[in-house]
């Protein structure tokens, strides 16, 4: 017998289609879905098959923090040269990628750093909160785990030296307090004692699978009534305030009322298509997961300031991420997987063996670590939700909130200006 969907769609409501099946895309579909939308999700791969996947999976509420900050020129040519730092830049990528640092460079000034934290916090704020409630009484709420985020330093003077970025976390309502001496390993035993000091971030969490999260996610939106067409669009073409037409791979002609994209690193060929060029980047990201590891893995999420990285217990391992390398779609480089490796063994001594597995994915990213999230300027049935970079886990459910509000017309719960398409 076929069972009725709890969310029956409205027929004064205007049908959506979101291109994009990663964590924004799935968590904004099943947030219009519950407020009486038809959806239709598009992507050219399955659910959760990029970022979504790969992701250290925190649900981080201090990530306020843009990756561009006063000083980054002096630093950068010193992290480039460090064949295992956190840095990287393709060499054949270099040129293509000038334009984009020089925007990033610029988001390095002070006044732009505030902006953009101020931007982030209201973002990124109650995102443990938004997923409790979003998996409340489905097959995903046991993936959400609320939990101390823990900044291991070598000593006080190592965290005391990251002094501008504390000060601008707490300026902007995030929360911690500090461990010292033998207090670090009594609340985390796993972590090396060459760590003697951390702070203790609140109000955050983070999922045990983030792939897993985002298809139990999806499975709930197809339960109730939902549409996934698995196709590449290779056009758009708005034909009128409340028609656009796709373009797919099969030379199928798809028609959409409302379309929103939000499909990550990809996004940027159909914003320059639609006459909205913006400077999205393939950020090159990588994690490596331990499995079947002889040892005790870490109670919580680990974050390693020195070695640019986090660890976060999972059910398919430990995972470590991180590194930031940029070279386009060209091949993963494997020694940025070793150096996560040697990373892992540093941070928690006590654990040998194991099964290590690698991977790599393209992060969207803009050079002032902010989002496009809002209404086309050109086009009134079009909207963006993209480039989230690192955040894109944590910020889903407040990207989905706003995009729901956008599409009805309604005031957004935040104030999405510095997050507008023609803002570069």
């Amino acid at each position: 017998m076929k069972q009725v969907s709890s969310f029956t769609p409205s027929a004064d409501k205007p049908a959506i289609t979101i291109i994009g099946a990663g964590v924004i895309g799935v968590v904004t579909a099943r947030t219009l879905q519950q407020q009486g939308y038809s959806v239709t999700l598009i992507d050219k791969d399955d659910p959760a098959e990029a970022c979504s996947s790969g992701n250290a999976g925190i649900l981080a509420a201090y990530g306020v923090v843009p990756l561009s900050l006063p000083g980054i020129l002096k630093k950068a040519p010193g992290m480039l040269l460090n064949p295992s730092g956190p840095l990287s830049i393709r060499r054949q990528y270099l040129l293509r990628i000038m334009p984009w640092l020089w925007q990033f460079w610029r988001a390095s000034q002070p006044e732009r750093v505030e902006h953009i934290a101020s931007a982030l916090s209201p973002l990124l704020r109650h995102t443990v909160r938004d997923y409790q409630q979003l998996t409340r009484d489905t097959s995903a709420q046991p993936l959400i785990v609320s939990s101390p985020v823990l900044c291991a330093y070598k000593d006080e003077a190592a965290y005391l030296n990251d002094k501008m970025v504390w000060d601008l976390r707490a300026k902007h309502g995030v929360t911690w307090h500090t461990l010292s001496g033998s207090a670090v390993q009594e609340m985390e035993p796993a972590l090396t004692k060459d760590c003697q000091f951390a702070a203790v971030f609140e109000n955050c969490g983070y999922t045990l699978n983030p792939k897993r999260l985002v298809k139990s996610l999806f499975e709930d939106f197809m339960h109730e009534g939902g549409s996934f067409i698995r196709s590449a669009v290779q056009h758009i073409r708005p034909v009128n305030a409340s028609e656009i037409r796709l373009q797919l791979a099969n030379n199928e002609s798809y028609k959409a009322s409302r379309l929103i994209v939000a499909c990550g690193a990809w996004s940027g060929q159909f914003t320059k298509a639609l006459g909205e060029p913006v400077p999205l980047e393939q950020e090159r990201g990588y994690h490596l997961t331990l499995s079947n590891f002889d040892g005790t893995a870490p109670r919580y999420p680990i974050m390693s300031p020195s070695h640019k990285v986090i660890a976060t217990p999972m059910e398919t391992g430990l995972r470590i991420a991180g590194m930031v390398e940029f070279g386009g779609f060209l091949p993963p480089d494997p020694s940025r997987a070793t150096a996560l490796h040697q990373h892992l063994r540093s941070l928690f001594p006590h654990i040998s063996a194991g099964t290590p597995s690698s991977w790599m994915g393209h992060r969207p990213s803009l050079p002032d670590s902010l989002p496009v999230i809002g209404a086309s300027k050109k086009h009134a049935s079009v909207f963006y939700a993209f480039g989230h970079q690192h955040v894109g886990l944590s910020s889903a459910p407040m990207t989905a909130r706003v995009m729901s509000e956008l599409i009805a017309n309604q005031p957004t719960s935040i104030d999405i200006t510095p997050f507008r398409v023609d803002r570069f």
